[in-house]
C-alpha cells in the first residue's frame, strides 16, 4: 500500500504544470502606439501605410507565438500521456510483483512456522529423552559404585578364604603330628605290655627258692599293678582322644570338601558374573558414545528420535541384566561368607582343646614312664 501511495504521488507531480514551461493564458492585446486618427484630423498616406504594416506585423507575431505555444502544449501533453502510460504500466507490474511477493512471503512464513513448531516438538522430545537417559546413567553410576563395594567385599571374602585354607593346612599338620605321637604311644604301650607279660611268666616259672622271696616281691607286684592300672587308664584316655581326633578329622575333611565345593561354585559364578559385568560395561560405553553422537546430531536431523528410542530400549535391557547379575552376586556372596564363618566358628574351638588335652596327657604319661 505504501508503494501504491508513492506511485500515485509521482503521477500527480508529473501531471502538474512545469514551472519552467510556458503557462497557457490569455494573450495580451498589443496596441500600437500609433492609433488610427479620426477623420476629423488629417494624416498623410505614408504615415497611414506605416501604421497598417506595423499592425499586420504585430498580428502575425502574435499568431506565431500562439501557434508555437499550442504546439508546445500538444508536445507536453503527449509526453505527459506517454509518461502516465509508462507509469501506469510500471504500477501494474509493481502491483503484480508485490502480490506475488506477498503470497510467497505468506506461504514461506507458514512453512517456516510449521517447521519451527516441528523442531520445537522434536527438541522437547529429545530433551525429555536425554533427561531419562541421564537418570539411567546416574542409576548405572550408582550401580557401578555398588559393584565396586561388592568387589571390595569379594576381596575381603577371598582373604578370609585364604585364612581358612591356611588354618586348614595348620590343622592337617597338627593332625599329622598327633598321629605320630599316637603311634609312638602305641609302640610304648606294646613294649610295656610285653614287659609285663615277661615278668608274669618269670613269676610263674620261678623256682621254690624264689617263693621265699615272695614277700619281698609283693610290694613290687602291687606297684606293678598300680602302674598297669595307670597305664590302662592312659590307654583308655588315648583311645578316647584318638577316636575324638579321628571323628574331628573326618568332620573337618567333610567340611573341607563342602567348602571346596562351595568355593568352586562361587568361583564359577563369579567368573560368569565378571564376564557379564564386562559385557555390560562394554555395552554401557557403547551406549554412551551413541548418546554423545545423538546429542550432536539433534540440531540437524529428525530421525535421531527413533534412533534414541532404540538405544534407550537397549540401555533398559542392559540395566535389567546388570541388576539381575548384581542381585545374584548380592545373594551369593553373603551366603558363602556365612557358611565360611560358620565352619570357622565350628572348627576354631575344636581344633585347640583336644590337642591341648592330648599334649597334657602325653606329658603326664612321659613323666610317669620316666
Amino acid at each position: 500500500m505504501e508503494l501504491d501511495n508513492k506511485i500515485c504521488d509521482l503521477i500527480e507531480r508529473n501531471v502538474s504544470p512545469d514551472p519552467g514551461g510556458v503557462t497557457p493564458g490569455p494573450t495580451p492585446s498589443h496596441r500600437s502606439p500609433c492609433s488610427v486618427k479620426t477623420p476629423e484630423k488629417p494624416a498623410s498616406v505614408a504615415h497611414f501605410l506605416q501604421c497598417t504594416t506595423r499592425m499586420s506585423g504585430t498580428e502575425t507575431s502574435t499568431e506565431h507565438a500562439e501557434w508555437t505555444q499550442s504546439s508546445r502544449r500538444k508536445n507536453l501533453t503527449n509526453f505527459l500521456e506517454q509518461k502516465i502510460r509508462c507509469l501506469e504500466k510500471q504500477r501494474k507490474e509493481l502491483l503484480e510483483v508485490n502480490q506475488q511477493w506477498d503470497q510467497q512471503f505468506r506461504s514461506m512464513k507458514k512453512l517456516y512456522e510449521r517447521k519451527v513448531t516441528e523442531l520445537k516438538t522434536k527438541l522437547d522430545a529429545a530433551e525429555s529423552f536425554l533427561g531419562t537417559l541421564e537418570k539411567e546413567l546416574q542409576q548405572s553410576q550408582r550401580e557401578s559404585d555398588l559393584q565396586q563395594r561388592e568387589e571390595k567385599e569379594k576381596e575381603s571374602l577371598n582373604e578370609e578364604l585364604h585364612e581358612l585354607k591356611r588354618e586348614n593346612k595348620l590343622l592337617k599338620e597338627k593332625i599329622a603330628f598327633a598321629s605320630q605321637k599316637k603311634q609312638h604311644f602305641e609302640c610304648e604301650i606294646k613294649r610295656l605290655n610285653k614287659a609285663l607279660q615277661d615278668a608274669l611268666k618269670m613269676e610263674c616259672s620261678s623256682s621254690p627258692e624264689d617263693c621265699l622271696r615272695k614277700s619281698e616281691m609283693e610290694c613290687s607286684h602291687e606297684e606293678m599293678r598300680t602302674e598297669m592300672e595307670v597305664l590302662k587308664q592312659q590307654v583308655q584316655i588315648y583311645e578316647e582322644d584318638f577316636k575324638k581326633e579321628r571323628s574331628d578329622r573326618e568332620r573337618l575333611n567333610q567340611e573341607k570338601e563342602e567348602l571346596q565345593q562351595i568355593n568352586q561354585t562361587s568361583q564359577t559364578q563369579l567368573n560368569r558374573l565378571n564376564s557379564q559385568i564386562k559385557a555390560c560395561q562394554m555395552e554401557k560405553e557403547k551406549l554412551e558414545r551413541q548418546l554423545k553422537q545423538m546429542y550432536f546430531l539433534t540440531s540437524n536431523y529428525g530421525w535421531i528420535f527413533t534412533y534414541g528410542i532404540h538405544a534407550y530400549r537397549q540401555a533398559l535391557g542392559l540395566c535389567r541384566i546388570y541388576r539381575s547379575t548384581h542381585q545374584t552376586v548380592r545373594g551369593m556372596l553373603p551366603t558363602c561368607f556365612r557358611q565360611m564363618c560358620r565352619t570357622r566358628r565350628m572348627v576354631s574351638p575344636q581344633k585347640r582343646k583336644p590337642m591341648r588335652r592330648s599334649c597334657w596327657r602325653s606329658t603326664q604319661a612321659e613323666g610317669e614312664l620316666g
